[in-house]
């Protein structure tokens, strides 16, 4: 498959992930300018057939025209803390495909699981960097409503990257409603908000939700619901009160800790409006702690979002 061509443009490399419905592979652009090396993409495409089982996402309708979608909201996307579509389309022989800008660093996931209490600056920082990038979401009309911190990247650079927005909403779509069966919940029950749970309008507090929850994770550890199935997780999303971070990590600036409560409100009319006051007080907070000796992180010295906010605050 090392050889094989994508709408006579993309090269397939090695398979990068798979899923339930698609793949993702390294590519060469081959329509990149040729005064340098090869542009490096990555290509994500629907599957049409998958060796030793019977999958065939092609002749889902319902999974064609969710990825019709992923391609509509990546072409209104255009920020820096979001990831780059470079082409999207279907082909001649009728293969859906996605290429995007091919990223080199490490999830957050990965990040907490070798540091599960990132020291304060970085939390602000990776918090700020995602608030950034949802709030040019929520500005171009879009919830991404599957935030979590495997689709969090910290690049090499030290900028924070949202991505796979395949379960994105675009709030002014008449489809949408074809595309999600009614009453059911759109996206991973440790980091979803009680209206995802319960079928009610989501909305970008959604997102923020999911915002309070990473910036839990980072904290402490853990999210601030842990449970044995969806079902238990949907119960204390919707019923229970998270303990505060303030208890369980006692150095949280009251600041910051004030700020997690307010965006894990179970109401979504008493979260913030949008993300762009969030990043701004993630951002301030950032520069206030900056100086922390204990901010770093030397084996992971490589991926540093502290130095992008801070010097974007500098200018």
């Amino acid at each position: 498959m090392g050889d094989r061509l994508i709408d006579g443009r993309f090269r397939l490399g090695r398979v990068l992930g798979r899923g339930s419905m698609g793949e993702v592979h390294e590519a060469d652009d081959l329509d990149a300018p040729q005064s340098g090396p090869a542009r490096r993409v990555a290509v994500k495409m629907i599957l049409r057939h998958r060796t030793g089982a019977a999958i065939d996402a092609s002749s889902d309708p319902k999974a064609t025209r969710r990825f019709e979608r992923e391609v509509r909201i990546m072409r209104r996307l255009d920020h820096p803390n979001l990831t780059r579509l470079v082409a999207g389309g279907v082909t001649g022989s009728g293969l859906h495909y996605l290429a995007m800008e091919l990223l080199d660093g490490e999830t957050l996931h990965d990040l907490i699981g070798e540091e599960p209490r990132l020291p304060l600056p970085w939390v602000t920082a990776v918090g700020t960097q995602i608030a950034d990038g949802l709030a040019a979401a929520h500005m171009a009309g879009i919830v991404h409503r599957d935030l979590k911190p495997s689709n969090v990247m910290l690049t090499a650079g030290g900028t924070v990257k949202v991505l796979d927005f395949g379960m994105g909403r675009i709030v002014d779509d008449p489809d949408e409603t074809s595309l999600t069966s009614r009453g059911q919940g759109v996206g991973t029950a440790r980091y979803m908000a009680p209206e995802q749970f319960t079928g009610g309008q989501v909305t970008p507090a959604a997102d923020l939700y999911a915002l309070g929850c990473v910036l839990h994770e980072m904290l402490v550890g853990t999210p601030p619901f842990v449970g044995d199935s969806p079902f238990d997780l949907a119960l204390k999303h919707t019923r229970e009160t998270p303990e505060p971070v303030r208890l369980l990590r006692e150095e949280t600036p009251p600041e910051l800790a004030r700020l997690v409560d307010g965006l894990l409100t179970k109401d979504p009319a008493e979260r913030p409006d949008d993300a762009a006051p969030v990043r701004d007080a993630l951002r301030a907070l950032t520069v206030a702690t900056a100086g922390d000796p204990r901010g770093g992180l030397p084996h992971w010295s490589r991926v540093d979002p502290v130095r992008p906010v801070t010097a974007a605050a500098g200018r």
